[in-house]
């Protein structure tokens, strides 16, 4: 939800910066059409960034530095601007720090959007050179064992208890998700099966691979 929300924020951003592009270019009917859109465009604007913070909140630890901290300049200029069309009293001051700070909006707005692009793009390559191996069981002791996988967008950490050669158990100590919380249904079957590489869960593949090589790395190299 949290890019749904994001993309849906990056419309509203468009369709507000085409008002001044529809009076640059002397669009009169295209302007006044924008014109009447502004208000109920820049509510949609600062809502759909507030959600798509709350809902990227979680896996913000995973998120590149530069990422999170233009999304927060974006937050806090969107704010600016909406504080400073309901608080200054002088419309030639106010239209001059609203194209201003429009501006510092936008070229923030390309940065972010850029710099997810990298970012997702990273992941996608980290996800995919996944490899699932299974460990032989037979050569680990009894006892438990921590084990994570960390690509970024997802991230798992997992105590797994072996006892006589076996999987007796496996705790989800943190998994870090936008909507991968379904894969967590894996666990029970890596456990019946006595195997890592199950099948994945429907809709949670991505998450479903993290967890498997979490479990993976705990009894790769088990460190109690």
């Amino acid at each position: 939800m949290g890019i749904i929300f994001g993309f849906l924020s990056l419309i509203c951003l468009i369709l507000l910066l085409a008002k001044a592009v529809t009076r640059k270019l002397s669009l009169t009917k295209a302007n006044r059409f924008l014109f009447r859109l502004h208000k109920p465009l820049s509510v949609l604007f600062l809502l759909f960034i507030i959600l798509h913070l709350i809902f990227v909140f979680p896996v913000l630890k995973g998120r590149a530095l530069f990422l999170t901290l233009s999304g927060l300049v974006l937050f806090a200029l969107a704010i600016l601007i909406t504080v400073l069309c309901h608080t200054m009293k002088q419309p030639k001051m106010r239209l001059s720090w609203h194209r201003i700070l429009s501006a510092c909006l936008f070229v923030f707005a390309v940065i972010h959007l850029v710099v997810y692009t990298i970012d997702f793009n990273h992941y996608q390559t980290d996800i995919k050179n996944i490899e699932i191996s299974e460990p032989d069981l037979s050569n680990v002791s009894d006892g438990v064992y921590t084990g994570s996988c960390n690509v970024g967008y997802i991230y798992a950490k997992v105590n797994v208890t072996v006892k006589n050669g076996s999987i007796e158990n496996i705790d989800l100590v943190e998994h870090r998700n936008e909507r991968g919380t379904p894969a967590e249904a894996i666990i029970p079957d890596i456990i019946d099966n006595q195997k890592i590489d199950v099948d994945a869960v429907s809709g949670a593949t991505n998450s479903s691979k993290v967890i498997k090589k979490a479990v993976e790395n705990a009894l790769a190299s088990p460190t109690k």
